[in-house]
């Protein structure tokens, strides 16, 4: 990598004029709006409501289990050839943050234990943007080649072609990142949301974007974009989002409970890293989070995120930034026929057919759940939940897209239920055909939907679960149901299907991008929550099936093998019949129960399971205890197989949850005086140590 040297203060300096580093110029260029512009100040108030109700609503459900990807677009603004950074620098510091905002980093073992016990997965990831505007196809990255030898702050010239930058793309549609050759020492800045849409996004100096390429000491780990992303999406600084980073003032807040004050920024030093703990503001035995991604730190210090911080994040997403949610900057606009009705299968899909995705076809987050009206504020999946007659019913949501650039398509969306199985099919038993030992599956309803192209809609449909009593029968599996979408634009078979749908949905699914199904179950680990789940494996296909089960834990979550064990409890004469068949990384602990031993694991062989066979089988999910594991979510994928012929599958989605107390000490620290107006503290708030962790 090439550098710049470090100077006698180990400070990193800029080439031209030795003037020493500015982190981040995000509250300064707040600040200026908020003096400036009465408008951006009363918008910042009014989203500071929203992202306050949304929080004080859906704050304590925890992470989100679904992903969401963002699509970005890189405007590399350059005059000499060292700051037209590569492809690879800029897929560099993607990568960085598909690391960091789903606590990947290898570094995330560097956060020390009391702060790792609320440290969190954001469920966030980024790509290149593959549309441009105008439908067009692009890489995701702009280049311009400017006059001006460099930029300082305050100013936002590169961000318009007409003063030698790049014009934005829709900022509701993408997340724009500018690069330029700053010359004052500034490292970057990132907007809060409410901004003007000709200003939204993110700057970096060339040099702090990415970790290959061309990067600068104490800057070349991409942690700049990280840092300012979390601007992006309502984060302040964790030492407060009004005191400037050389303040000891200790009244200041970040509106994050379990950051713990602290008196001021760390400094930004490329040769080391504060040592732990280094207390302020009465903040010990702790003390600071100096490796928290909103501090100011070198980029070799920070790795962590907190659970409230994500929360935060989250709030934005679902309020002033929503927008993003429904991009089809990730959507490829060419090979497209004409307008096309498609929702996603995986958070990967593209609404190309079939669906490459490696991922399983039964994770749908175009399908969500919530137990009240509320699926358009918090678009995250809940476990549906049964009510005695007369009570409220549920609600299931559907996204239905339009891929093409253009162009109208209208079709009726179909809503089934099924009793949720690794072996589902097809039409049974969603049809209604299937009545014992219960109902097994049966329409929700349908609705007529237009959408255009480009755009999206999102159908509501009430739906009252079947009753958990009926399925008693069943012994493990009672509470748990999966969702069929299904988007017909011809009254006649194959009902706009590109592929004539069969037997086997899994494949229905992968064929055609207007078939999408959800069959995913949330294990909370919380105190006093259940930590058992069920799910049933069977046959409602023609012909018998040689049963085989396999169960896979991605990479990313092989941290639940530390969080503790995931058991498997089966009835007895299915258990007979698979200990004679072939397994790999299963434990037998007993004639009816086996662990899941390694991430990849099968079971099965050496028999059929007949037409209708179906048993159900539980899940149990038991902790070691370990508080360090933080905010996260771990998934377990049981699929069910004929042979080598992929029937269905069920995903277990273990939340964990932040710790509130750390060896004897209250996590929840935060000092925040009050709500702001926008800029400043007004009021009372929560604040005060510990309030929340009784």
């Amino acid at each position: 990598m090439k550098h710049r040297g470090d100077t006698a203060d180990d400070r990193p300096q800029d080439r031209d004029d030795n003037r020493q580093i500015f982190r981040c110029q995000a509250v300064a260029e707040h600040q200026r709006l908020l003096r400036k512009d009465p408008e951006y100040r009363w918008r910042r108030r009014e989203i500071e409501r929203e992202i306050g109700d949304w929080i004080r609503a859906y704050g304590a459900d925890g992470v989100r289990t679904g992903l969401i990807r963002i699509p970005v677009v890189f405007h590399v603004i350059w005059h000499t050839s060292a700051e037209n950074i590569s492809d690879a620098q800029i897929a560099s510091q993607i990568a960085v943050l598909n690391e960091d905002f789903r606590r990947l980093n290898a570094d995330a073992t560097s956060t020390p234990a009391a702060f790792a016990a609320v440290a969190a997965d954001a469920r966030l990831e980024f790509a290149l943007a593959v549309r441009g505007p105008g439908c067009t196809p692009t890489t995701g990255i702009t280049r311009h080649n400017t006059a001006l030898t460099g930029w300082t702050y305050p100013g936002n010239g590169m961000k318009s072609a007409a003063t030698g930058g790049a014009d934005p793309w829709d900022s509701s549609q993408y997340l724009n990142i500018w690069t330029v050759n700053y010359t004052d020492g500034t490292l970057g800045f990132g907007t809060f949301p409410g901004g003007a849409a000709a200003r939204d996004g993110l700057v970096l100096h060339y040099e702090a974007t990415g970790r290959t390429g061309t990067t600068m000491p104490g800057a070349d780990l991409g942690r700049t974009g990280t840092h300012e992303i979390g601007h992006w999406l309502d984060l302040q600084h964790i030492w407060g989002g009004s005191a400037s980073p050389s303040s000891t003032d200790c009244t200041d807040g970040d509106l994050v409970t379990d950051t713990p004050n602290q008196a001021g920024a760390s400094p930004f030093n490329s040769s080391g890293c504060r040592t732990f703990p280094g207390v302020s503001c009465m903040n010990g035995p702790n003390g600071d989070m100096f490796m928290n991604y909103m501090d100011y730190s070198a980029d070799p210090c920070l790795n962590t995120f907190t659970a409230g911080q994500v929360v935060r994040m989250d709030a934005a997403l679902h309020t002033a930034r929503a927008s993003i949610l429904a991009s089809q900057g990730l959507v490829p606009p060419i090979g497209i026929p004409g307008p096309d009705l498609w929702s996603k299968d995986t958070s990967d899909d593209t609404g190309a057919e079939p669906n490459t995705s490696a991922q399983p076809m039964y994770l749908s987050d175009d399908i969500w759940v919530r137990r009240q009206n509320d699926g358009l504020s918090n678009q995250d999946h809940e476990n549906p939940e049964y009510r005695t007659a007369g009570g409220s019913p549920n609600y299931v949501y559907v996204r239905v897209r339009n891929r093409a650039c253009n162009g109208n398509q209208a079709g009726t969306v179909r809503l089934y239920w099924a009793k949720a199985s690794s072996g589902l099919s097809w039409p049974a038993p969603w049809d209604g055909s299937v009545t014992a030992p219960a109902l097994m599956g049966s329409a929700i309803g349908s609705s007529p939907v237009s959408v255009a192209g480009g755009d999206d809609e999102i159908l509501v449909f009430p739906w009252s679960p079947p009753n958990p009593a009926d399925y008693a029968s069943f012994g493990a599996d009672q509470h748990h149901f999966c969702l069929l979408s299904r988007i017909e634009t011809s009254s006649t078979s194959p009902f706009g299907m590109t592929s004539a749908e069969t037997s086997n949905l899994y494949a229905n699914a992968r064929n055609n991008n207007n078939i999408v199904w959800k069959n995913i179950s949330v294990v909370d680990d919380l105190p006093g929550a259940s930590k058992s789940t069920g799910f049933m494996i069977s046959n409602f296909g023609e012909k018998p099936q040689e049963l085989w089960l396999r169960f896979a834990v991605a990479k990313e979550d092989y941290d639940l093998f530390r969080w503790g064990r995931v058991l498997f409890d089966v009835p007895y004469e299915l258990a007979e019949r698979l200990r004679e068949g072939r397994s790999e990384g299963i434990e037998w602990l007993s004639a009816t129960s086996f662990l899941l031993a390694k991430p990849d694991a099968v079971i099965g062989g050496g028999f059929e399971l007949r037409r209708e066979e179906m048993y159900a089988l539980n899940a149990r999910f038991i902790s070691n205890g370990d508080p360090t594991i933080g905010a996260r979510v771990f998934n377990i994928d049981v699929t069910q197989l004929n042979g080598e012929e992929i029937i269905g599958g069920v995903r277990f989605a273990l939340r964990t949850h932040a710790a509130k107390w750390f060896e004897g000490q209250c996590l929840e620290t935060d000092h925040s005086p009050g709500p702001r107006d926008g800029g400043n503290w007004i009021g009372r708030g929560d604040g005060g140590s510990c309030c929340c962790c009784s």
